[in-house]
């Protein structure tokens, strides 16, 4: 499959919240609703969108403190992400090389307790090294009340994921009609609505893509990150400071058009005195984890 910059525009905003702001991408780049929901419709028929998955807000569900952490890991064959970490929510693939330099996998979870989700994961057999990072922390005072018949509609929600696009994603969020849909749409979280204790996610699948790189170089370096981003911004394409992995390798970011801008990044980075190119990793898969969902809704009903 053959992106462009719109298209990615509209990847990202499907990644980061699960839907896509219509008036903003119809205002910045001047196309129709209706060209943007063909644009998903291309990406659900590619393939790269491989179907859609269903999270929950556990902390306005339940209240209390918590977390919505990340675990970076280096695993081996033996690993299985579904039987690592409880209230596991999505799991990132990427493609190393040579291992260890990157992330192989990062997992996306909710916890009361980091500290514990730590011990949990260096004790879950293939697991070589990892990682925890808190995204963001809640202290939800007052939980969202939901009804039995919220729990329904929830679970007639997860039983059409199967089946689901994008294009009924939309109506659900923007336009719903019936009565079941006006009341599922309260349910659901979105920018507009922040109330919400549902979202539906896609699942991506990235080696579809042949014109386009989501590309890490990790690297080590003594230079400070203020003349590091500095270095980075000067060559040309788009660049960030991600994070650290091991405490060693900068985990330089770069969204590439083609195999020639990788070359390209690769061989301007190599001839900048007192950094060393350690390694790369391309992002490979991203899925939503339901698990542990059908279960939990099942108790609710």
């Amino acid at each position: 499959m053959i992106i462009d910059p719109i298209d990615l525009k509209l990847i990202r905003q499907l990644e980061l919240h699960g839907s896509i702001f219509l008036t903003d991408i119809i205002a910045k780049f001047q196309i129709t609703k209706e060209e943007i929901l063909l644009r998903v419709k291309n990406l659900e028929d590619s393939g790269f969108i491989k179907g859609y998955g269903l999270k929950l807000f556990i902390p306005g569900i339940v209240g209390g403190r918590w977390y919505w952490g990340c675990i970076a890991l280096e695993t081996t064959r033996q690993f299985k992400p579904e039987r690592s970490v409880p209230l596991l929510e999505e799991i990132v693939e990427n493609v190393v090389f040579p291992a260890g330099v990157c992330p192989q996998l990062s997992l996306l979870f909710y916890t009361q307790s980091l500290k514990d989700t730590y011990k949990i994961i260096n004790k879950t057999a293939g697991v070589k090294y990892a990682e925890i990072y808190k995204i963001g922390a809640y202290n939800v005072k007052v939980k969202q009340v939901l009804l039995k018949d919220d729990w329904k509609l929830i679970k007639k929600l997860y039983e059409e994921l199967p089946t689901l696009n994008y294009n009924r994603i939309n109506t659900l969020i923007n336009s719903p009609s019936t009565d079941d849909e006006i009341k599922l749409s309260r349910l659901l979280w979105t920018k507009k609505n922040r109330k919400g204790v549902v979202s539906i996610f896609p699942d991506f699948d990235w080696s579809v893509v042949k014109n386009y790189l989501h590309l890490h170089v990790a690297v080590t370096t003594n230079i400070r990150i203020k003349e590091l981003r500095r270095l980075i911004n000067s060559l040309g394409c788009s660049g960030n400071i991600a994070s650290r992995f091991k405490k060693r390798y900068i985990q330089l970011e770069f969204d590439l058009w083609g195999f020639s801008e990788m070359q390209s990044i690769l061989s301007s980075l190599k001839q900048i005195k007192r950094i060393t190119v350690e390694g790369c990793s391309l992002a490979y898969k991203n899925r939503i984890y339901n698990g542990w969902i059908e279960d939990y809704i099942a108790q609710k009903t």
